[in-house]
């Protein structure tokens, strides 16, 4: 378990790694990235069939391509999500009502599941897939200083900025720190426990409340050496955010192909499988 986590940390620190390389993304301005996927997520939200996500996916594919970005790291990054969206629409296809095509007893109960269940689910799991993969895209391909520049540049509000920077500092922090917790009670066991044990679950909930412990306190140490050095909720960098034609470009493009995707059912009504899912 715990070397799992050290592979969870090793992975998030070579988010750099890729934003720092010379591809597309990589050159683009972050405020036009923000805006740009901003609205492609809020048109994704509004799409209501399979294949405009699918076309969105694609799309996201060759950006990440474009930009350098292994496509494991692109899809590694997106699959814990994946997994919690689709425990969340299990009961879907169960509990729509609608033309059923499986149905079988169980005892008193009778159990069906039903096509419009089914495309209810599909059509949740994969329009949060779409914007997982666009917010995924967008800090791979970005240095996160830089983003939080754009941020300040779009004026997005100060206390929002701050708390996502210090959310993401100490993502890494007490990564490490739960890290160094479970080699230390491995270094004292004599042999390797059970996950599936009920003691070695009261054992990692015990250390989860040690650890949120020790984040509130160490939160509170940062939050006054802070203040003592004059910290004043405001993050100020050297660096200037100049836009150019490519962010143009890439700006109108990027909203022209959401657009077209969003209004294609009612500019191509009919395509080679017969109709829009």
């Amino acid at each position: 378990m715990f070397k799992e986590l050290l592979k969870v940390l090793g992975e998030s620190l070579t988010v750099e790694k890729y934003a720092s390389q010379n591809g597309l993304l990589q050159r683009i301005d972050p405020r036009v990235k923000l805006i740009g996927f901003t609205c492609l997520i809020v048109f994704t939200v509004l799409m209501q069939n399979c294949q405009q996500f699918a076309i969105l996916l694609l799309f996201l594919t060759l950006l990440a391509v474009a930009s350098l970005i292994p496509l494991r790291a692109f899809f590694s990054r997106q699959a814990m999500v994946m997994i919690f969206s689709t425990i969340i629409v299990i009961p879907l296809p169960f509990i729509t009502p609608g033309t059923p095509i499986f149905v079988t007893p169980l005892g008193p109960w009778v159990i069906w599941i039903t096509f419009e269940g089914l495309y209810r689910a599909a059509i949740f799991g994969m329009r949060i897939w779409v914007c997982v993969a666009a917010l995924s895209l967008l800090t791979l391909s970005t240095r996160f200083p830089v983003l939080l520049h754009g941020m300040q540049r779009l004026r997005i509000p100060s206390l929002f900025i701050s708390l996502t920077a210090l959310t993401y500092r100490y993502i890494f922090l007490f990564t490490d720190e739960a890290y160094r917790m479970g080699l230390a009670r491995e270094a004292r066991m004599v042999k390797k426990e059970r996950i599936f044990r009920l003691r070695t679950w009261r054992t990692i909930s015990s250390m989860i409340g040690t650890l949120f412990i020790r984040a509130y306190e160490r939160g509170e140490k940062v939050y006054q050496t802070m203040i003592a050095r004059g910290f004043t909720g405001h993050f100020h960098l050297l660096t200037r955010l100049k836009m150019g034609f490519n962010d143009y470009g890439f700006a109108i493009s990027l909203l022209g192909i959401t657009v077209l995707v969003y209004f294609a059912p009612l500019l191509f009504p009919i395509t080679m499988f017969g109709g829009w899912f």
